[in-house]
């Protein structure tokens, strides 16, 4: 069933975000970020922004685990996204509708005009496949100035809340949610179309390893943390054409 009235939308967004955050008060939450201000969650004075990359089934975990700070967040134009725009909006995040495949232009002028927020995307999304990592995300860093923060998101016990093609993680109550923004990427400015795809992949890749770094902590190796740092890391970036040929020169 469909609901149509707005009033009516926005009274189950409060009631649902009300009941959201009750539960996130009994999760243990632990957060590593390598950059400090690199995180959705500090309260940072630098002006630097950043695209923080999660999986659209992993969006609760991000929006409630912590306070975030200064963030807007991408939700598609589709009728499910205007309930999800609500409820973050109610959680203090900034909604910017637009998808790459509805209201895609738009949306990008809005992040463009705001260089005051942070953005938090779902590569996808809107309508999948699971974890399929799209280009968008590479585009809008490298128009906007914003470096790519690959996270990982876990939970040790959860609801997996069934949706068209991807499930929602929820939190079991007194769970444990580790989350990691990862080594920040710098996506070239004005990055040729025919490269997207590379770096697309390689923040995939990135996200991978952060979420099995986070399931190794999970299960108590804490010295998985070391892991998760590469500032240090020549290779921390796509090896494209043009990268070969630098490191050849050099």
């Amino acid at each position: 069933m469909k609901i149509r009235s707005r009033w009516f939308n926005m009274i189950l967004s409060y009631l649902a975000t009300f009941c959201l955050r009750l539960l996130f008060l009994t999760a243990r939450v632990q957060h590593r970020a390598i950059v400090d201000e690199a995180s959705p969650y500090a309260r940072s004075q630098s002006p630097q922004r950043y695209t923080f990359c999660m999986w659209h089934d992993q969006i609760v975990l991000a929006v409630f685990s912590l306070r975030t700070w200064n963030l807007a967040g991408l939700i598609s134009q589709h009728r499910d996204g205007g309930y999800l725009a609500d409820s973050v909006l109610i959680a203090g995040i900034q909604p910017v509708r637009g998808s790459t495949s509805r209201g895609g232009a738009g949306a990008v002028s809005e992040i463009l005009s705001r260089p005051d927020l942070h953005l938090a995307m779902t590569p996808d999304g809107p309508r999948g496949p699971r974890r399929k990592m799209k280009e968008g995300i590479v585009y809008i860093s490298s128009r906007s100035g914003r470096p790519i923060v690959p996270t990982a998101l876990v939970c040790n016990h959860y609801w997996a809340i069934p949706g068209n093609w991807s499930d929602m993680v929820i939190p079991k109550p007194f769970s444990k949610v580790i989350l990691i923004a990862g080594t920040p990427i710098i996506v070239p400015p004005e990055l040729p179309r025919e490269e997207m795809a590379i770096w697309a992949d390689f923040v995939h890749s990135e996200m991978a390893r952060l979420e099995l770094i986070a399931q190794r902590l999970q299960e108590g190796e804490t010295s998985a943390a070391d892991e998760i740092d590469r500032t240090a890391d020549p290779e921390y970036r796509p090896q494209t054409q043009a990268n070969e040929s630098e490191s050849r020169a050099a």
